[in-house]
């Protein structure tokens, strides 16, 4: 899928290959020339719109025509907040957040080297974790309570 087709699309169809060897995973991460679009199953949009209400989803359907199988998956667009602390940073890992600019958001985008990166609240990682969905990684933060 192209670029241009995931920044517009509002509702689209994939043909893919979803045979039984396949694992469907419950996020997928697709980046394309500086931009970064993520897919989440079924089940866990049900878990984010009960953190976010705000969160807006677009339906991505996965076809295999010769197996007859269709996963749904739903891009999700999230708010990008500025709210990275100025400073020198070789890595995302290194990056630090202001605390009162993500105020209580569970889930929000960020900016880092032209590149976008999803950022969750750590009660909503542990849940995601307790249900144990297939395909995330997380990677702890630094996060400041106070600029001076």
């Amino acid at each position: 899928m192209a670029k241009q087709q995931l920044e517009q699309a509002v509702e689209e169809v994939i043909e893919c290959n979803l045979e039984e060897k396949y694992l469907q995973t419950d996020y997928i991460m697709i980046r394309k020339l500086f931009s970064t679009f993520h897919l989440f199953s079924d089940r866990l949009k049900e878990l984010l719109e009960i953190y976010d209400e705000t969160l807006e989803f677009y339906p991505i359907f996965l076809c295999d025509m010769e197996h007859m199988q269709l996963a749904v998956y739903w891009k999700c667009v999230c708010p990008i907040l500025d709210c990275i602390v100025k400073g020198k940073y070789n890595s995302i890992d290194e990056v630090v957040f202001q605390k009162e600019s993500i105020k209580d958001r569970f889930l929000f985008g960020a900016v880092f080297e032209k590149q976008e990166y999803f950022i969750f609240d750590q009660v909503l990682v542990e849940n995601i974790l307790r249900k144990e969905y297939i395909g995330l990684y997380f990677q702890e933060i630094n996060q400041l309570s106070q600029i001076y």
